[in-house]
């Protein structure tokens, strides 16, 4: 079987890790003998590749200089950040439509995968239309929370959907809100799981420090709530506790003009610095919140990535993160933008060592049933064999 998979970005080197939770979904699914073939757009003129053993199809829409539309940030960000950008997207869709029809023309494959469907099911779509092959879309949250709060992405996106044969959420949050746009679909809850690869037992192994590691992990952007950590970190004694962020985005100048010394910066990171910083955290924090347009966390695979590193969670109750963090049984949830109930809940942890334990346990086991890449994987095969039946 054959799968193109429809993409906003895609890794350009080694180091850059976008979308990990897709490369291994991709990478699990040979092992069923499902070639997967990826088409996305270029960044600054980037050709056709192989990457990651993988047949990689970008299609160009500007001046190289200007085709940085995804691949730095994704592209609400990216127009956040410059409005000239406005003026880029138009040729994105445009040339991205034309050219997945002419990739539908020349080339042969049995399915179309879209992850990201907001817009970019205009591309499945176009395909569709020429190959006559079943289309399955996958949401993993932004384009569900764009659509939420504008009334005419909302019917453009549910036009879209209109065109899915099947469609893929990440969470109990996201069907739910899937299922205001449109119920005349099959939407099944598939989280993704952890991109970070395998984490041996050994290797989480905690030595005993002086303070508390408390450790967030994400784009440092509104939705993240970061700044509420930061306040929180600020109700605890500073000789006790140390805060470190693991990641960079618009948000970073002002956090870091509001944080006390001990709250370290890391900047984005990956691999190795990143696996290093999961082994030394004592606490695992997602203070997500719902921002003012009505964006919110889609799952948090972040805490996937914790608990895979035997780390106790705290992760606010909005969004997709109750799918994960089921209140004090595998973590600890707490309101949004309340930074004295994260203080709370951080000091409840380090003061009560066997909770630690308790959470930890539960979060695994909970991890390897509901989140593992086993299942995972199994689930849109049988979606896959059914479209292609």
């Amino acid at each position: 079987m054959k799968v193109v998979s429809i993409t906003t970005a895609f890794p350009r080197n080694e180091n850059d890790v976008l979308i990990p939770w897709i490369i291994k979904l991709i990478n699990l699914l040979k092992d069923k003998n499902v070639e997967t073939e990826i088409f996305t757009s270029s960044y600054c003129g980037r050709k056709n590749e192989i990457s990651n053993n993988i047949h990689v199809f970008r299609f160009r829409y500007f001046l190289k200089k200007w085709e940085k539309l995804s691949h730095d940030m994704s592209v609400p960000e990216k127009l956040k950040s410059n409005k000239l950008y406005f003026f880029v997207l138009p040729f994105f869709m445009i040339f991205g439509m034309i050219s997945a029809r002419k990739f539908a023309k020349n080339n042969d494959f049995d399915l179309i995968h879209v992850h990201f469907p907001f817009p970019l099911a205009l591309f499945g779509i176009a395909m569709k239309r020429v190959s006559k092959k079943p289309l399955i879309m996958t949401c993993h949250g932004s384009e569900v929370n764009m659509a939420k709060k504008n009334p005419v992405f909302r019917r453009i996106f549910k036009w879209m959907l209109g065109f899915a044969d099947f469609v893929t959420v990440n969470s109990t949050f996201m069907k739910n809100e899937v299922e205001k746009i449109t119920l005349d679909k099959n939407i099944e809850i598939i989280p993704m799981g952890s991109g970070i690869g395998e984490i041996s037992e050994k290797s989480v192994k905690k030595e005993r420090k002086t303070k508390t590691n408390l450790l967030f992990v994400g784009r440092l952007i509104e939705v993240k709530g970061t700044k509420y950590l930061i306040e929180a970190v600020k109700l605890l004694e500073a000789e006790k506790f140390e805060l470190h962020i693991a990641g960079d985005g618009s948000e970073r100048e002002n956090l870091e003009k509001i944080a006390p010394p001990n709250v370290i910066f890391h900047g984005y990171q990956t691999g190795k610095n990143l696996e290093e910083l999961y082994r030394n955290a004592d606490i695992f924090i997602l203070p997500s919140i719902v921002d003012d347009a009505g964006y919110t966390e889609g799952l948090g695979t972040v805490l996937l990535e914790a608990a895979d590193f035997s780390i106790p969670l705290i992760g606010t109750n909005v969004g997709g993160i109750p799918d994960i963090i089921k209140d004090g049984e595998t973590g600890i949830l707490v309101p949004q933008k309340d930074p004295e109930a994260i203080s709370e809940a951080v000091k409840r942890l380090v003061e009560n060592s066997q909770l630690c334990e308790n959470l930890v346990e539960n979060a695994r086991k909970h991890l390897e049933k509901s989140f593992s890449w086993e299942s995972i994987t199994e689930k849109f095969f049988e979606i896959y064999v059914s479209l292609t039946k």
